[in-house]
C-alpha cells in the first residue's frame, strides 16, 4: 500500500474535514497521511518544516490567496505538486492558479474516487482538471486550435480535442463517455480519428505527437 502525505490548505474547517473523510475512506491501494492548514501563511510555515507529497490548495482565503500561496511554496520547494481545489470555476481563478504553478484544478464537490484519481494523476507528473474546468480551458483555447494542422493536414475538431485531453488525463473510455455525455461507440470513433489524423498507431505515440505539436501542454 502506497503512503501519500497530503497537506490540505483551506480556511473552512468543514471543507478540510470533508476532504479528510474522503481520503480516509477504506481503500486497498493508498494510505493518506493528512495535515491541515487554515491559511496560506500556515501552509508556508508547515512546508518550511517538513515535506509533503502533494498539497491541496483552496483559492479564496484571507490575506494570501491560493495563487499567492502556491507561488511562495514553490519558491521554497519547487518540486511539490499543488492541486487547486475550489468552489469557483471562473476562468480567471483557474488561470491564476495554473500560472502560479498548480498542476491541476478540481471542484470541491468532487467524489472520493475522482479526488484520489486527481491526486495520483498529478503525482505521476500529469495535470488533472475537473470536467467543467477542462471544458472552460478548452473553450478558451479553441481559437488556437482552429488553424493548427495535424500531420495528416486535417484540423482537430473541438470534440476531438476534448477526447485527446481526457486520454492524456488517463480517463477510460467509459469515464470519457460519462463526462462528455456521448456513447462508448462515439468515443471509440473519436479515438480512431485522433490516431488517423496524428498518423500514429497507439496511445503513447498519440500523446507524444500531440504534445510535440502543441495540442497538449
Amino acid at each position: 500500500m502506497q503512503t501519500i502525505k497530503v497537506l490540505i490548505t483551506d480556511d473552512h474547517l468543514i471543507v478540510r474535514e470533508g476532504l479528510r473523510s474522503l481520503l480516509t475512506q477504506k481503500n486497498d491501494q493508498y494510505h493518506f497521511l493528512i495535515e491541515e492548514a487554515e491559511t496560506g501563511e500556515e501552509a508556508i510555515a508547515k512546508v518550511k518544516k517538513q515535506d509533503y507529497d502533494i498539497i491541496l490548495m483552496d483559492y479564496r482565503m484571507p490575506k494570501m490567496n491560493g495563487a499567492e500561496t502556491t507561488q511562495a511554496i514553490l519558491a521554497l520547494k519547487p518540486r511539490i505538486p499543488i492541486l487547486a481545489l475550489s468552489n469557483h470555476n471562473e476562468l480567471l481563478y483557474i488561470k491564476n492558479m495554473l500560472e502560479a504553478g498548480a498542476k491541476g484544478y478540481i471542484m470541491k464537490d468532487i467524489k472520493a474516487d475522482e479526488l484520489i484519481k486527481a491526486i495520483i494523476t498529478v503525482l505521476s507528473g500529469k495535470n488533472y482538471f475537473s470536467n467543467e474546468v477542462a471544458q472552460k480551458l478548452l473553450h478558451d483555447k479553441e481559437g488556437s486550435f482552429r488553424n493548427k494542422k495535424t500531420p495528416s493536414g486535417k484540423e482537430l475538431s473541438e470534440r476531438e480535442v476534448s477526447v485527446l485531453k481526457l486520454v492524456d488525463q488517463g480517463d477510460t473510455s467509459t469515464e470519457m463517455a460519462e463526462k462528455l455525455f456521448i456513447s462508448l461507440h462515439t468515443i471509440a470513433k473519436y479515438r480512431k480519428q485522433l490516431k488517423a489524423k496524428m498518423q500514429v498507431k497507439n496511445v503513447a505515440s498519440l500523446l507524444k505527437r500531440a504534445r510535440d505539436l502543441g495540442f497538449l501542454e
